[in-house]
């Protein structure tokens, strides 16, 4: 193993266990950053993500249809989030249906795309809370060059 190829993976700083490694992935979640070292600049724009991360070299997606999880949980909150204002507005408001038309179904629309580096960076978090990502990266990366 070269210095180069171990050098990126230096910089990851993420706590092995307990709240301190859940707080940090969930403080890199929501301000869209590398789960490993916590860089900016893992989107190559508002909705692409790299497949590595520039800092550390972590690679995103650890295995075929990794985001399948992140695409299920921009429905889950892409039709919750909307279907929670819209029943608050029922409750506490005497706007009538052409209003609240007016405003739920361009936000029913629109939610998906504001949500999904959302969900992609949050199902990184509730992965590497659920699997630790040592012996699962070093299996992918074992794979990863015996492809090539």
């Amino acid at each position: 193993m070269n210095t180069a190829s171990a050098e990126p993976a230096a910089k990851r700083n993420l706590p092995p266990k307990g709240w301190p490694r859940t707080w940090a992935l969930f403080r890199r979640a929501i301000s869209r950053r590398c789960p490993q070292c916590g860089a900016k600049g893992i989107f190559k724009n508002y909705l692409e993500l790299r497949v590595t991360c520039p800092t550390c070299a972590y690679r995103f997606d650890r295995e075929e249809g990794y985001f399948l999880g992140g695409y299920g949980l921009g429905v889950v909150f892409s039709a919750l989030i909307p279907l929670i204002l819209l029943v608050l507005a029922f409750v506490y408001t005497d706007w009538s249906w052409i209003t609240l038309e007016l405003i739920f179904i361009p936000m029913t629309i629109i939610m998906p795309l504001i949500l999904f580096p959302y969900t992609r960076t949050f199902w990184m978090m509730i992965d590497l809370i659920i699997d630790p990502n040592e012996k699962t990266e070093g299996q992918l990366r074992h794979h990863h060059l015996q492809e090539r």
